[in-house]
């Protein structure tokens, strides 16, 4: 009741700051105001559009959790801008042995959990082992293979030793937000999943969760025990859960909430326009992030591989008794799918232009990204049903659908609910299928149902869903088979050439011969096609003017939401009511 009697009081608010702003014009601030003081205080509002699965780092799969996850939580260091380079966070400094086996961590001594407990190594030492557990399934796993222990050596210093010199030992160490030992460490592996733990966290963050409300508002308090003296700026941070695309935008519009990324495309032009004629305090922020939006297909049969666990076999012999997937399970099929997709059409009407397109794995944002290595398929609909043909599927009944042995093709395609840029998508690959005799249905589900369960249980058809690409060439957590069993490796992949490329790119010596496994790699994976990729995305986000020092590059928006501040003079009614 308190928020809507804010949020009415803002939109008064509001509508009588535009009377007084000389007939509708806005005067705009910059982002980064120059010799001017940073003053404390204030509330940022985000609109996002599902409920976070779990804010839990070990578990959350969605942008949503992830984002909310980079408030309350630290990692060892942070990646900078350049993607080779590292700012220290919870470890102040460290050092790497001479014989290039170990990295020595001394991590600050002046951090404490949400909860007042000091932070220590043991701290680093549980959250390795949880990252490792198979039972957890941590899908950043692949990162720690080549760790081969971590010890503390006192409680501000801590030792990761390594099996093999990779040129990514940094990064795998630091991959990975750390985890409080004092509450988690009682609580066995398999409950962790079920653990209040994943809607109360304690972190070591810059902001603390305050209240969690149920399909509504998530809420962030400034962490005054925060290890960074005089930060965060912000008084708080709330998340409003709004599903409907178009209520968010309009409350966007309306000044009820601060921040939405990834806009509509269409919708993101008009506020760039907006803004560029002074018509709008709504400030357009787009670049290219680190988002691509793919169509998984499901390698395997879901029944067979559901079998397999309830029998309890082992994971090594289920690898090789599961079965095909009797639609996807042959390359031919993929290819012959990717080929009747007009993917151009599809990136050009669902972005607007704010996309570029994208052939295989490697994104191009990052310095191994090298499109001749890819294998193009080509739009092809005539080879397309060539392909099928010779894989058994004809339209023999006359009845404009595909069938093999008395069985139509036809599959349903999931997607998440409330993502219109996704279902568009849907929506345009069932009918560009429908034209070579394919029944798709597509079929809108909530994120919870979606990643929470149908996606880890490799129980669907086909998906259309899109990553957040890591910031160093690593692939392992979708395709290795080491992986095989955890959330984010939900195609059934398997490939004993991709594992081989896969210890060769993490070995080589220099990145020049890293390069040459990378290009093999793009081969292979647009060769196979466990996905078929359809575009990689320019990020379309919006903030309201009054919010500055917001640093947004390739790795992403959130990435100093502790220097976020507004100044007094462009505050607003909500920055003052909220203040706590």
């Amino acid at each position: 009741m308190i928020l809507q009697i804010c949020l009415l009081c803002l939109n008064i608010f509001s509508l009588f700051s535009c009377q007084k702003n000389h007939h509708g014009q806005f005067e705009h601030s910059d982002l980064y105001p120059k010799n001017q003081q940073i003053q404390d205080g204030g509330t940022l509002v985000i609109g996002i559009r599902a409920e976070p699965e779990s804010i839990n780092p070990l578990f959350a799969l969605s942008q949503s959790s992830r984002n909310i996850i980079r408030l309350v939580f630290s990692r060892l260091a942070d990646i900078n801008e350049d993607l080779k380079g590292f700012t220290p966070r919870l470890a102040k400094s460290w050092e790497i042995s001479t014989d290039n086996s170990q990295i020595t961590f001394h991590l600050r001594t002046n951090v404490h959990w949400q909860d007042g407990t000091p932070f220590t190594s043991k701290d680093v030492v549980f959250t390795y082992q949880m990252h490792i557990n198979p039972v957890v399934a941590w899908d950043g796993m692949a990162y720690k293979q080549n760790i081969s222990s971590v010890e503390a050596f006192n409680d501000s210093t801590v030792v990761f030793s390594f099996y093999e010199n990779h040129r990514s030992m940094l990064s795998d160490a630091v991959e990975g937000y750390i985890l409080p030992a004092h509450i988690l460490q009682n609580i066995s592996p398999q409950n962790l999943f079920t653990s209040d733990f994943n809607r109360h966290p304690i972190g070591t963050g810059p902001f603390q969760l305050n209240s969690w409300i149920d399909m509504q508002t998530i809420t962030l308090l400034k962490n005054k025990r925060f290890y960074e003296s005089g930060k965060p700026h912000l008084d708080q941070i709330i998340f409003r859960i709004i599903p409907d695309n178009f209520n968010l935008l309009n409350q966007l519009k309306a000044g009820e909430v601060d921040l939405v990324e990834s806009i509509y495309p269409k919708d993101f032009q008009a506020i760039i326009q907006n803004w560029n004629h002074g018509h709008s305090d709504i400030r357009p922020i787009s670049y290219l992030g680190r988002r691509y939006d793919f169509i998984g297909w499901n390698m395997i049969d879901p029944e067979s591989y559901r079998n397999s666990i309830d029998r309890g076999e082992s994971q090594d012999a289920i690898k090789y008794n599961i079965q095909p997937n009797r639609l996807f399970g042959s390359q031919k099929v993929r290819a012959a799918l990717t080929m009747a997709l007009d993917r151009e059409a599809i990136m050009n009407t669902v972005n607007f232009g704010m996309a570029v397109p994208m052939n295989g794995p490697v994104s191009p944002i990052l310095p191994s990204y090298n499109e001749a290595a890819n294998i193009v398929w080509e739009y092809n609909p005539q080879k397309a049903l060539k392909f099928l043909a010779e894989q058994g599927w004809t339209d023999s009944d006359g009845d404009n659908i595909l069938d093999k042995n008395g069985i139509p093709f036809k599959f349903e395609i999931l997607t998440e609910s409330g993502n219109l840029l996704w279902e568009q998508v849907a929506t345009i690959v069932q009918a560009q299928l429908a034209d070579i005799g394919i029944q798709v249905t597509p079929r809108f589900l909530e994120p919870a149902l979606l990643y929470g369960k149908l996606l880890p249980a490799k129980d669907f058809d086909a998906v259309i869903i899109g990553w957040s690409v890591g910031l160093t060439p690593d692939f392992s957590p979708l395709f290795h088979s080491s992986t095989f069993y955890t959330p984010f490796h939900f195609t059934g992949y398997y490939s004993r050439e991709y594992d081989r490329l896969d210890e060769l790119a993490k070995t080589a010596a220099n990145d020049d011969m890293a390069q040459k496994y990378y290009d093999k790699i793009a081969q292979l994976l647009s060769n196979d096609l466990p996905y078929t990729w359809l575009y990689y995305r320019m990020e379309c986000s919006a903030v309201h003017g009054r919010f500055k020092d917001i640093i947004y590059d390739r790795r992403g928006l959130y990435n100093n939401p502790e220097d976020w501040w507004i100044p007094l003079d462009e505050r607003q009614y909500i920055d003052k009511v909220f203040k706590k």
